[in-house]
């Protein structure tokens, strides 16, 4: 079952952000990397508005990892710079895709 954005902030820190969701069986706190935050867009930056910006981006890269049982060892989603990487490959070819069969009609 997907994870359903519930809110998200920067921590106190400023290191990281959180995400918590929900997943119909309770609630889900899922970390947001730094790297992750610096790899989303350009320029890289880590601050709430980055986050913000971009949470609907981290949301559904943390329900794809929820959804596939990819948690870390203390049962957690981690959102990181390499899920964030490959959620952009993703979405290219995705829109490759779209593109080339719009173009054969």
């Amino acid at each position: 079952m997907p994870l359903k954005l519930k809110s998200g902030f920067l921590t106190s820190s400023g290191e990281d952000g959180r995400l918590l969701m929900d997943s119909g069986a309770g609630e889900e706190i899922v970390f947001v990397s730094r790297h992750a935050l610096e790899s989303i867009a350009d320029p890289p930056r880590v601050d709430e508005f980055r986050l913000q910006q971009y949470i609907d981006s981290f949301s559904q890269i943390a329900s794809d990892k929820y959804d596939g049982g990819r948690l870390d060892p203390t049962g957690h989603v981690r959102v990181t710079s390499q899920d964030v990487r490959d959620w952009r490959a993703a979405l290219r070819a995705s829109e490759i895709a779209f593109a080339n069969h719009s173009g054969s009609k």
